[in-house]
């Protein structure tokens, strides 16, 4: 184990272009993809390597993580990634990823990640060994004040609700679509970046089903940025499951609104995942946040559900 400055190097690499979207920018999937990328030398550190997970069956798995997005990252970005741990617990421990432009230094993305130790035979939550609780404690130190949550608590849950009560509260549907296995990890599930991208990839249906034209708004010269970011992984999805996303907007201030996504097994009804989001429309000439217009905030006023209502 080697660290520098309390952290140790969890990823290197670059961005690609194919990994940027309609902003001109690395896709926030990507960052979440990097992350999952992290925990591998997260997972080794802990004495968790490849062959020991192999042997023994137990692994780490995300229960939920928590972003903030602070600066751009564009395609031929030099990026790397420095990790510690926050707190270490029975079953459970907090992880702190901060992802880097290589060639600034400066911030890009912030991670927080709750995680457990997993026994995928049982496919239940597992008591640390001793080796990985005496591993991670040596690598705790304290989150930086740039990394805290902002407008999107951490370690709180979003309602559990079914497909049916999504349907009566009017919820908007932003994605159907499967599960193939090639968007699942070795552990047998859906990794971590496929569940963000069916956020990303139904915004356009969000913004559609709010009263604004995504296409309008592309032609304005403007796009929709994440700036803060909490997912929870409520059961776990695998090849071949069906899945269905229902959206809400929670709240609309001067610039930002927050959203709420909940995703559903298609089959069951069951909730799988739901996500809280922190956003705000981009100038994409300026690279600056805009403020919403007076109208605007207007035509959203009708399509704002309250959590209470929600989880009614």
């Amino acid at each position: 184990m080697s660290l520098a400055n309390g952290y140790f190097d969890s990823f290197r690499g670059a961005v690609n272009t194919w990994e940027c979207d309609d902003n001109g920018h690395m896709n926030v999937q990507f960052y979440v993809a990097r992350a999952s990328d992290g925990a591998f030398f997260l997972r080794h550190e802990l004495g968790l390597s490849p062959s020991a997970i192999r042997e023994t069956g137990r692994t780490m798995i995300a229960l939920e993580e928590h972003y903030r997005f602070h600066r751009e990252l564009y395609a031929g970005d030099m990026v790397r990634m420095r990790s510690r741990l926050i707190d270490m617990r029975p079953r459970t421990l907090v992880v702190y990823h901060e992802l880097l432009n290589a060639a600034t230094d400066e911030t890009a993305a912030t991670m927080v990640a709750v995680s457990a130790h997993f026994d995928m035979k049982t496919r239940k939550l597992a008591p640390w060994p001793d080796e990985a609780l005496e591993r991670g404690r040596a690598l705790i130190g304290p989150l930086p004040e740039h990394a805290e949550a902002r407008s999107v608590r951490r370690e709180t849950r979003l309602p559990d609700i079914t497909l049916a009560q999504a349907d009566a509260r009017g919820l908007i549907e932003i994605y159907r679509g499967p599960v193939a296995r090639h968007h699942c990890d070795d552990f047998g599930h859906m990794a971590t970046q496929f569940y963000i991208s069916r956020y990303s990839d139904g915004s356009g249906h969000l913004w559609q089903g709010i009263g604004m034209d995504k296409q309008r708004l592309l032609r304005e010269r403007r796009g929709s940025v994440v700036l803060e970011q909490r997912l929870n992984y409520v059961r776990e999805v695998v090849s071949g499951d069906i899945l269905i996303v229902k959206s809400a907007l929670v709240e609309v201030a001067a610039k930002t609104i927050r959203l709420c996504h909940f995703m559903f097994n298609g089959e069951t009804g069951l909730l799988a995942a739901t996500s809280e989001v922190t956003a705000v429309l981009l100038d994409l000439d300026k690279r600056r946040a805009v403020g919403l217009s007076d109208e605007e905030r207007a035509q959203f006023a009708p399509h704002i559900h309250t959590l209470e209502d929600i989880a009614r």
